[in-house]
Parts: C-alpha cells; sequence; structure tokens
C-alpha cells in the first residue's frame, strides 16, 4: 500500500479489528478526497479568508495529532522507503521531546492553546497544519497508514450525511479508547518501574483545575526532569521503547484487544456494531416531517442549503423544493401518492433517502 492511499478507509492495524468486529467492510466515504481535497476552492475559483474554502497548503490537516506509543512504534518500525519521509517528521517530534512520554506524543501544550482558541482558521492557517503534512505531491499525511483514531474517522463530507458523520463519530470513541487502553497496557508490560509509573498516572489537579504551563512548555523546548522522571530505565532508549510497543500491539486480534481492554471498549463497540446496522440500512422510517436547514445561496436554479454539517451543503432544485411541505407526518406512501397525484411527479425513494440522510427530512416524533 502506498504511503497516502486514498482508498484506504481505515489504516491496516484498525481495518483488521473493525472487520472482526463488524463483519463485513466498511463502505469509502469517495465525496471525502484527500489528494484532491474536496474542501479547496475549484479551478478558476478564488478563495477570500471569509469564505468556507480550505487552503490548498492546510486543508484540513489543522491538528497536531495524538499517537498513542504502539502506533509511534510502527511508524518507526516502517521502513519502507516511500514512507522514509514522513517517519522523519515523526523522529523530529520526538527529538523534540515535548509531549513526549511513555504512553505517545502528546500535544505541545502550545499547540492546544493555540488550537482551542483557533478553530477560526482551521483548514487555512498554517500556524495550525499538521507537523506531518508533506507539502510534495501536492500536500499529503505523511503517516497515513498508521495515522491516529481522530484522523481515521474525519471526513468533510459523507456518502450516507448525518448516518455517515454518526457513524464515524461513534467509531471516532471507540478507537480513542481502544488506544488509551492498549497505551498503558504497553507501558505495564515493558517495565517502566515504580517511579515511572506513578510519575506517568499520578494527577494531582482538582476536577475541572487549570493545567499550569511551565517555562520549558512557553519555551517550547524538552525539561530533562520530567523526562527522567517519567521514561525511568527507558531513559535514552526512547525509540527502542515505542518500537516495542508497535511489535507487542502489531499481532493482536480483536479477541486480544477485548480481552485487555476495560468495560468501556466493549461498551463503545457496540455502539459502533448498531451504528454500522444504521450506516449499511436503507429502511425508510414509515413517517417524515420536514426538517429545518440554513439556506446560504439561491438562484433559477435553486437552493444550496446546509442541513447535517456545515462542510457538506446540498442542492436542492426548485421541485425538489415544492415537495417538501407534503412531508407532514403522514405515511410515506400516502404522502408519494400525494405528491404524484397533485403534481404529477414521481418521487423516487433514493431521493427521499437522500434528503433523509442529509436532515433536509426528519422522522417524524410519535404523538
Amino acid at each position: 500500500m502506498g504511503t497516502s492511499d486514498p482508498a484506504a478507509v481505515l489504516p491496516p492495524l484498525y481495518a483488521r479489528w473493525m472487520g472482526a468486529l463488524l463483519g463485513d467492510p466498511v463502505p469509502p466515504e469517495t465525496r471525502a478526497t484527500c489528494e484532491d481535497c474536496a474542501m479547496c476552492a475549484p479551478a478558476g475559483v478564488t478563495s477570500d479568508p471569509k469564505s468556507l474554502y480550505f487552503s490548498p497548503r492546510v486543508k484540513c490537516c489543522s491538528y497536531q495529532p495524538k499517537l498513542p506509543n504502539f502506533l509511534v512504534g510502527r511508524i518507526l518500525d516502517d521502513h519502507d522507503f516511500s514512507f522514509s519521509a514522513g517517519r522523519s517528521t515523526l523522529e523530529q517530534r520526538i527529538d523534540a521531546g515535548v509531549g513526549v512520554s511513555p504512553l505517545g506524543l502528546d500535544q505541545t501544550p502550545t499547540y492546544s492553546l493555540l488550537y482551542k482558541h483557533g478553530l477560526a482558521g482551521f483548514g487555512r492557517a498554517e500556524s495550525l497544519r499538521c507537523p506531518h503534512y508533506l507539502d510534495e505531491g501536492g500536500g499529503r499525511c505523511g503517516i497515513w497508514r498508521h495515522r491516529n483514531g481522530v484522523c481515521t474517522t474525519w471526513f468533510c463530507k459523507h456518502e450516507r450525511g448525518g448516518v455517515g458523520l454518526d457513524f464515524w463519530s461513534r467509531v471516532r470513541d471507540f478507537l480513542m479508547a481502544i488506544e488509551r487502553d492498549l497505551a498503558a497496557w504497553c507501558v505495564t508490560e515493558l517495565d517502566l518501574g515504580p517511579e515511572a509509573l506513578s510519575a506517568l498516572f499520578l494527577t494531582r489537579r482538582k476536577p475541572n483545575e487549570r493545567e499550569l504551563m511551565t517555562l520549558a512548555d512557553l519555551e517550547g523546548v524538552k525539561d530533562p526532569n520530567v523526562a527522567r522522571q517519567l521514561w525511568g530505565g527507558w531513559l535514552g532508549r526512547e525509540r527502542d521503547f515505542y518500537i516495542e510497543c508497535g511489535r507487542r500491539v502489531s499481532p493482536l486480534t480483536w479477541k486480544d484487544v477485548e480481552d485487555i481492554a476495560s468495560p468501556e471498549v466493549r461498551a463503545r463497540a457496540r455502539i459502533v456494531k448498531r451504528a454500522f446496522e444504521s450506516l449499511t440500512s436503507r429502511e425508510l422510517p414509515e413517517r417524515l416531517t420536514a426538517g429545518s436547514f440554513q439556506t446560504i445561496s439561491s438562484s433559477r436554479e435553486g437552493v444550496q442549503v446546509v442541513g447535517y454539517s456545515g462542510s457538506d451543503p446540498l442542492e436542492l432544485t426548485p421541485e425538489v423544493l415544492e415537495i417538501l411541505p407534503y412531508f407532514d407526518g403522514r405515511p410515506i406512501e400516502e404522502v408519494l401518492k400525494t405528491i404524484r397525484k397533485e403534481l404529477s411527479v414521481e418521487v423516487e425513494k433514493d431521493l427521499v433517502q437522500k434528503l433523509l440522510d442529509f436532515e433536509i427530512l426528519n422522522p417524524a416524533q410519535d404523538g
């Protein structure tokens, strides 16, 4: 597989676990094209800072990923020559030593602060750009085949609209829970020593108390004292530690992960399976009502509206707008029959499904 294979819905490790959990492949999100960003301005269209368009030098890579130790190890242990540029970006993060611990690579404190208060620049501000973003080939992810749960599940557009967004949101939370549990498992397996474990897991802050940034945090430099406390006998052998984590996790089956992980992971697995059933089902509710949506532009050809997501507007023709009021909570078959009689229009079930997926139509509430 190439370094940045856009057809890979899931990274290899997660694809194996998800395949065992779901039993069927996850449908691809073909409208979210990373190599040819669907959120960048089309050729010949000028983008301004207030538009919805992303910068082609940033795209959706406005995120510094938190990488669990085993994914860090898989990246370091991936010796494919085509992967060398991406591996180098990871090594730079490790060498910088900020946010680096046996649990993996965290966001640096200064980046976290900038991200929290700078979301208006998402997709546009180069100061938010991911450190693993490579400019080559029109811009691509340097660690694509070992990306984390957040990056794996983020799509700007979904084939099934809100149904797809719900599914991938569930998968994101599921994968993040797995990453937390397996990272902690690796730490306990590799004998950091009691002092290092205490430093790694001890939290002195009270609930909701703000974590203060140290001088090293503010300067963006490694704190040798903190590193010494966290790494114990592995100090100076951080890369070896990560690689060993990757080698221990890589052969795990989904059954192994279930046995190691917390009850939260097993609970989220059930939620994901339920969301997958909805994603792959085409069964319509018995009754529908017209939903509320935001109109962002209009012309004689119709209107562009936002339903489930601001990054995925939908074009509605005048003919579609005309049929929406007919969906008033009556049974769908009765509504379609009325439309056929009064407007001489045959409404396909696929159109109704799409309007439902994009939350232009909603299931009618009982009562």
